[in-house]
């Protein structure tokens, strides 16, 4: 099958000159300079016109570049055509026996996890007219974990980069990390998805370029001077896990699509989670006071509310809608009314990065773990060296020496001597 080339030339219907149709050819002008080297790619439609990361994108929806007349081929609803999932391509089938027999236990767990979120991502793929196939794609991203982390700092179900959520509408800060939040990281997720196809006109390359990166993609196939996905495939330049990410993909698909034929359980969707509702927040609240407030636990607070990285809603910008029961709204609000405000960095302190510094030296010093500074530094990639002027959010512990002197101190918490025993002769 075919995926259809990849437009290397710009063509617009001409027939009416206006002054919309010299903006168009303004907007074509800067793509074609932008693309003469063949080292970069068209701005992706993006829907977050208020980041500056994706200020070039909204300036391309301003001039129609997802049009029918447009380049990047028509992204209307309902014109997305299903993925094929071609059990008997050999390389689909190669995946097909790993998942089902080599690596049965991680397959098996996949399924089960993805039972919790499945129901909530197909529902979505529907809203965005996608094909169903395309909701067992975060079983491949993330084993459908949505605290699964890579070594490059990739995050949540979805596996998104912080510039790239950014871009598609996500908070990414020392306070919040919406990439944790399954059904906002879905969102984002399906959109780039949708925006990826309108550019390249093809599933194949489009899941290809949700893995690489849209760009390192392009460069490929203009090096390459290729326009299908099979003339990739046994392209240097492109690293093997783009290569299979693919039939891998479809492998994984086939089998949660009928799970019973290679010996697994059916995924019964689990029931709704209790209903909830957004309510805003304005200051910095810890989860566990607003638990108090509405008198839930706070564990349930903090598994409505995974986005809210250090268990605090931010204390600037615009008031932060969390989750909470549905009903309890109005009662959360009148509870803020008695209700302190935290300290900004209540537990934390901000560690400014020096010469010589390194991750393992600040776990050292802080006496805390690689997974603490990470999970409320979700903006920084800890796996590559710091940078000189970085601010990082760094935990208080207790020290535990001076915790205990000040015990024993106050006579407190002293542990007994032993008695002493009499040797018997």
């Amino acid at each position: 099958m075919n995926c259809g080339a990849i437009p290397d030339k710009v063509f617009y219907n001409l027939k009416k000159p206006s002054f919309c149709v010299f903006l168009r050819l303004i907007s074509v002008a800067i793509a074609v300079v932008s693309l003469a080297s063949c080292g970069s790619s068209f701005g992706i439609v993006k829907r977050d016109g208020s980041n500056p990361s994706s200020i070039s994108n909204a300036i391309s929806r301003v001039f129609d570049f997802g049009s029918e007349k447009s380049f990047f081929g028509s992204s209307k609803p309902g014109s997305y055509p299903p993925i094929p999932l071609e059990t008997n391509e050999p390389r689909v089938r190669k995946f097909l026996r790993e998942y089902a027999y080599e690596r049965r236990d991680s397959t098996r767990n996949y399924l089960s996890q993805a039972t919790r979120y499945l129901p909530m991502v197909k529902e979505q793929t529907q809203k965005h007219h996608l094909p169903e196939e395309l909701a067992y794609l975060f079983l491949l991203e993330s084993g459908a974990n949505p605290e699964a982390r890579s070594p490059a700092n990739a995050l949540g179900m979805w596996q998104f980069m912080p510039a790239t959520a950014r871009s598609y509408g996500l908070r990414v800060d020392s306070y919040v990390d919406e990439r944790l939040d399954p059904a906002k990281s879905t969102t984002a997720a399906l959109t780039y998805l949708k925006d990826l196809y309108g550019m390249f006109g093809c599933w194949r390359l489009a899941l290809s370029a949700y893995n690489s990166g849209e760009n390192k993609l392009n460069k490929v196939l203009c090096k390459e001077d290729a326009n299908e996905y099979e003339d990739i495939c046994s392209s240097r330049m492109l690293r093997r896990e783009t290569k299979e990410f693919l039939p891998r993909f479809q492998a994984l698909a086939i089998i949660a699509k009928n799970p019973e034929r290679y010996g697994f359980q059916r995924i019964a969707p689990k029931e709704r989670d209790e209903k909830t509702e957004l309510a805003p927040i304005d200051g910095s609240y810890s989860l566990a006071k607003l638990a108090g407030v509405l008198g839930v636990s706070s564990t349930s607070m903090m598994e409505l509310n995974p986005a809210l990285v250090r268990g605090v809603t931010p204390s600037e910008g615009s008031p932060y809608p969390i989750r909470v029961p549905q009903g309890k709204k109005d009662a959360i609000i009148a509870g803020l009314k008695n209700l302190p405000e935290e300290s900004p960095n209540n537990g934390h302190v901000v560690h400014l990065v020096r010469k010589g510094d390194s991750v393992h030296g600040l776990t050292k010093r802080y006496g805390i773990s690689k997974e603490m500074l990470a999970q409320i530094n979700p903006d920084i990639n800890l796996s590559r060296r710091l940078k000189r002027g970085q601010k990082i959010m760094v935990p208080r512990v207790p020290d535990k020496k001076k915790l205990a002197s000040k015990e024993n101190k106050n006579g407190h918490k002293t542990k007994p001597k032993p008695p002493v025993t009499a040797k018997r002769s």
